[in-house]
């Protein structure tokens, strides 16, 4: 699979390459600046995709409506690495 981490600074971009595997605990980028993100906060779009088909370092973090399903099933949940939704209150 291959994983997309999206809105990091640009500085930290340059120094990533195109198939370099990652170690849990490894720092791969910071945040970047509001600037260099459309002005939105600080954040992290991380996304994990089966097959990147005609893109190149280009993959879509958003979709249409109706190419929901077809974005859903080649981009599984990343709570299935993240495991994060483990301390999500669902009694609210």
């Amino acid at each position: 699979f291959y994983s997309l981490y999206g809105h990091l600074s640009l500085d930290d971009i340059a120094r990533v390459t195109e198939f370099q595997y990652v170690i849990r605990g490894q720092v791969i980028g910071h945040f970047g600046k509001p600037e260099e993100n459309g002005n939105w906060p600080p954040h992290l779009h991380f996304q994990i995709i089966k097959d990147m088909e005609e893109y190149k370092g280009d993959y879509p973090g958003v979709c249409k409506a109706s190419e929901k399903e077809k974005y859903l099933s080649n981009c599984p949940d990343p709570d299935l690495i993240l495991n994060m939704m483990q301390y999500v209150d669902r009694k609210r």
